[in-house]
């Protein structure tokens, strides 16, 4: 399987636009293409942040996804030309599954399944907190929702590991840490 972490980063002040536009309107149209696995805005490190996570079975699978989502009129002609304008660089990584969870593998066997958009005034974020490392060698501990190693991308080689918990958790996970986020996970959000 490829677990693809895409990172948009956003101008200042924006990223809650963003996701508030992306939950009302956009996630019904991506999700009927692509198998969202997570979607979070970041609290620490890079401010105006969002990383988001998609599960495809192998390279066949995304590229058809993705030319599927590209012949979408509304997203295409609506959804992007208002929710880009504020996003002001893209990056992704395609990572392997080292380590998983009851969560995630609950999330990899429902990842086709299309979402609904929000109510506006429904909660635009989860409860609790979640968190994102990458590390040279492999995490161990508590909470670890998925452990990936970069297979191409930024830092390949490196491994990412994401995790559940309260913030002192998340805070004093050790190791030989490159960066660490605290992220928000959005309501949404398939890990949550």
């Amino acid at each position: 399987m490829i677990f693809e972490l895409r990172t948009y980063d956003l101008k200042p002040g924006k990223a809650p636009v963003y996701l508030d536009f992306f939950r009302t309107f956009g996630v019904g149209l991506v999700t009927r293409h692509l198998p969202m696995g997570g979607y979070w805005m970041v609290e620490t490190g890079r401010l105006n942040r969002i990383e988001h996570l998609w599960i495809y079975a192998d390279m066949e699978e995304r590229d058809a996804c993705r030319a599927s989502l590209v012949k979408d009129r509304a997203w295409m002609e609506d959804f992007i030309p208002r929710a880009f304008a504020d996003v002001t660089g893209q990056s992704n990584r395609f990572m392997a599954l080292e380590r998983s969870s009851d969560r995630l593998d609950a999330v990899i066997g429902t990842r086709r399944e299309a979402r609904q958009n929000e109510d506006a005034a429904s909660p635009l974020f989860a409860g609790g907190l979640n968190s994102l490392s990458l590390s040279g060698m492999p995490l161990a501990g508590d909470g670890i929702l998925g452990a990936f190693r970069i297979v191409s991308g930024q830092e390949p080689g490196k491994h990412v590991t994401l995790r559940s918990g309260d913030f002192r958790t998340l805070t004093t996970q050790g190791g030989d840490l490159a960066w660490h986020e605290i992220i928000r996970p959005l309501a949404l959000s398939p890990l949550a």
